[in-house]
């Protein structure tokens, strides 16, 4: 199956997105901030599920990082719990990002994540 990055400083967040993903067959990269993510090779990865409001860093540094950095062109989910999701529209949209709200529904996430990784 398909490996999924998830990125989040949330432990409880990590865990239950870990445990959905898990549970739908993938295989699962868990980790709480981007310099981890950094380090990993991002080559077999899918899909990235990153945390937009993290410490150290915002999912839209994330995601250029990520994609101009790095060269990574997997699939990209903002995870957000950010209300106004008018701020987040234009980086997602220059780079082809999805935004899924917190909190997660598993239902809405498996089919998204299925949804992108087939594009």
């Amino acid at each position: 199956m398909p490996t999924v990055l998830v990125i989040d400083d949330d432990l409880f967040v990590l865990a239950t997105v870990g445990d959905t993903l898990r549970g739908a067959g993938y295989t699962v990269l868990t980790v709480q901030s981007p310099a981890e993510a950094f380090h990993l090779d991002l080559s077999g990865v899918a899909a990235i599920l990153c945390d937009y409001n993290m410490p150290e860093m915002n999912g839209s540094d994330v995601l250029v990082a990520m994609r101009e950095l790095q060269e990574c062109r997997a699939p990209f989910i903002f995870l957000t719990g950010h209300s106004d999701l008018d701020d987040l529209l234009p980086v997602a949209i220059r780079y082809g990002a999805e935004l899924l709200p917190k909190p997660v529904d598993a239902s809405e996430l498996t089919r998204l994540l299925r949804k992108q990784i087939a594009a």
